[in-house]
């Protein structure tokens, strides 16, 4: 009996609020339209994610190096790459 009035007052304080489904007035700024944001690697169909185990110092060593000389390039276009030449060099 206790819950239905509690959950009563809850829902008399619901109706009490003002429902406003008028949107904002407008301040007249229009608000510059953004880019669209590029895609990740990770919703690109070209792309699939794979375990590769590597040493921690060398995997420290090289991300440390692609952030002070190379800017925009991650760990996974670096791999692309060598593993691209390696093949390229195999067949």
């Amino acid at each position: 009996m206790a819950e239905r009035q509690k959950y009563r007052a809850i829902a008399a304080l619901r109706e009490a609020r003002p429902q406003s489904d008028a949107p904002a007035p407008s301040t007249g700024v229009r608000l510059p339209v953004k880019p669209p944001k590029p895609q990740g690697k990770r919703s690109d169909p070209a792309w699939k994610q794979y375990s590769v185990l590597l040493k921690r110092e060398s995997h420290k060593h090289a991300s440390l190096l692609l952030r002070q000389k190379y800017e925009g390039i991650d760990m996974s276009d670096l791999m692309q790459a060598l593993l691209e030449q390696w093949v390229e060099t195999e067949q």
